[in-house]
């Protein structure tokens, strides 16, 4: 090897940053992350950032409500601002879902989440702007919050630095080496080989191809998700609050930049990519007149906001919609956490947490290594969710 350490991960968006610094704190050992481009420059960077407890499984919200604490005292605690916002979020249902609403809202509350149900009356009441049928029904969280996502990497990376980690950027993997069924360390892009007695394999698009040239075939996809952007209307006033318009089906979010972000919240009929290093980073004229009728529905107002276009984005899936996080069984030493499927931010310093407690052998709740295990689709364990929204969790 022409260098070594004892923990390499391979990827320097949220969950790459988020567990260097929690392997970091609990002084793990020499902690190396390697990434090929620029922190943040794969899925992270483009993320809505939205951070919701709003959950149908005890461990995904234990999971959410940790990384949402962890997110709202980052910078009291590392001395790093990350754009931390809390406008809250709505959830748009009718009375076809309120049993799978109103069931989740009881979970959610066992849990210590602030949230309620609201009828068609509450709702016209709290979003005065905003249209609602009859039957209309919602769920209320006013913890809920978003952060700026190249903010947040950055401020990851910074303060796991300031812990003792080493983060290398422009510094792509080309191959995890293996000897047997234990991992070795890495081959570089450059060709050098760095040695680890631990890899996590945190590359997002990537990890499944990492994975591929191991011989290992796990069900990860990368797929390509359109968002679009509007400046509210002038005469609009105050930030909009965050949506998940089951109805509509998508959700919104304001932006630091006063614009509103505004994505499906199914990801069935997205483009796969087949390279994630090329893929088409524009938005379709189809999806901004389709964002802009569905934002419109609920809020007509912004029949008059102005079109900044949009982006192309990348999300890695599963096709049960939740990640794949803990060790790989066929390699000692292998861990991998990806295909978040549009859950990765909510989730991140759970993750992180979780990882760095399985790899030190201390204990890594909220996470649940049995719950989200990277096996459990062979199986036949995926999770379910009871909306027709898998994204919702």
């Amino acid at each position: 090897m022409d260098e070594t350490t004892d923990i390499l991960i391979i990827g320097g968006g949220v969950m790459g940053t988020s567990t260097a610094l929690h392997l970091a704190e609990r002084d793990a050992g020499e902690v190396l992350l390697l990434e090929k481009s620029a922190l943040g420059a794969g899925s992270s960077g483009k993320s809505g950032a939205i951070l919701r407890q709003h959950y149908s499984h005890e461990v995904s919200v234990r999971m959410a409500r940790t990384s949402l604490q962890f997110y709202g005292n980052f910078r009291t605690g590392y001395g790093h601002e990350i754009g931390f916002r809390q406008p809250g979020m709505l959830f748009v249902a009718n009375e076809a879902q309120r049993e799978a609403l109103e069931r989740n809202v009881e979970l959610q509350r066992s849990l210590g989440v602030d949230t309620q149900i609201l009828d068609a009356e509450a709702l016209r009441a709290a979003e005065p702007d905003a249209r609602f049928d009859d039957d209309a029904l919602g769920a209320w969280e006013p913890e809920a919050a978003y952060v700026n996502p190249v903010k947040t990497v950055h401020g990851l990376a910074a303060a796991a630095r300031e812990m003792g980690a080493t983060i290398r950027t422009g510094t792509g993997v080309a191959e995890i080496l293996r000897e047997n069924d234990t991992v070795r360390g890495v081959r570089t892009e450059a060709g050098t080989t760095i040695g680890a007695a631990v890899v996590v394999n945190t590359a997002g698009p990537w990890a499944g191809r990492l994975l591929g040239r191991m011989g290992l075939d796990y069900p990860l996809q990368a797929i390509r998700p359109e968002q679009a952007f509007f400046e509210p209307p002038g005469d609009v006033e105050g930030r909009p609050t965050m949506y998940a318009d089951l109805l509509n089906g998508v959700y919104w979010k304001p932006e630091q930049s006063d614009w509103v972000r505004v994505g499906k919240l199914a990801f069935d009929d997205d483009e796969a990519v087949p390279d994630p290093d090329h893929y088409d980073e524009g938005v379709s004229d189809d999806f901004v007149a389709f964002a802009r009728s569905a934002l419109t529905d609920r809020l007509p107002a912004f029949e008059r906001a102005v079109s900044w276009g949009g982006c192309g984005a990348l999300y890695t899936v599963t096709p049960d919609a939740h990640p794949l996080v803990g060790a790989v069984p066929e390699v000692e030493g292998l861990y991998l956490a990806s295909g978040f499927s549009g859950h990765g931010f909510k989730l991140a310093p759970a993750v992180g947490r979780g990882l760095a407690g399985l790899i030190t052998g201390t204990d890594p709740a909220p996470f649940d290594p049995d719950f989200l295990a990277v096996d459990r689709l062979r199986r036949d364990r995926p999770v379910t969710v009871p909306y027709s929204y898998s994204i919702l969790g």
